[in-house]
């Protein structure tokens, strides 16, 4: 059984960073029981190469697919997709950002008991805690759903913490949240500060989806 989807946004920028193992890895206690999308490998590598990265891109395209060998290929089964299909109209209905990719993980999560889904983008994490009052199936993901902020706050340490920091400063316009975290314009900070900082990202969401977001 799958711990854990992911969605493209984590992986484009986990991928930008060279970060996939430091932030994915740890969280699930093997990592093929990490699970993403079919099309989410054609995706994420066309929206790298499109970027206007510092490193070389297809540094980062090798990453993504060397980490993507090690991780499950979740195909939506027939039901899943009607399921995702009824989702993503109740989002357009309402007037709130929840896209197929992200409809369908959600979905695949609650059909297949997924443990939690991990989603760089804030606006369907919102979308998701409008819609519970429209669809109650949604009342199924709540509690389960991580940011990439936790992710980081989780993943980061005082013995790695130096590392995430060179990565992700390396990258300053791949995540503005992120870059603003770890204090990239200035000489140095610290673990305390850097954490404090993602807390209050978090805590910042968790305000306008305290159902969703994972405790």
């Amino acid at each position: 059984m799958l711990e854990a989807l992911v969605d493209n946004d984590i992986l484009m920028k986990g991928a930008c960073y060279g970060l996939l193992d430091e932030l994915l890895t740890q969280t699930v206690s093997s990592t093929d029981l990490l699970g993403i999308l079919g099309a989410t490998r054609f995706v994420v590598a066309k929206k790298i190469r499109k970027r206007g990265l510092r490193r070389d891109k297809e540094t980062a395209v090798k990453s993504l697919e060397a980490f993507i060998q090690s991780i499950t290929i979740v195909e939506p089964t027939a039901d899943e997709q009607r399921m995702a299909a009824d989702f993503e109209l109740a989002a357009q209905r309402a007037g709130v950002a929840l896209d197929t990719g992200e409809s369908q993980l959600c979905a695949v999560l609650i059909f297949r008991a997924v443990r939690q889904l991990y989603t760089g983008d804030k606006r369907a994490i919102q979308a998701m805690q409008e819609l519970l009052e429209v669809d109650t199936r949604l009342l199924a993901i709540c509690n389960r759903v991580k940011c990439l902020e936790q992710l980081v706050l989780q993943s980061i340490t005082e013995a790695n913490v130096s590392l995430l920091r060179a990565a992700i400063c390396s990258e300053p316009e791949t995540d503005v949240a992120l870059t603003i975290c770890f204090s990239c314009t200035s000489k140095g900070t610290s673990l305390e500060e850097i954490s404090h900082a993602l807390n209050s990202y978090i805590n910042d969401l968790r305000k306008s989806s305290p159902q969703i977001l994972a405790s």
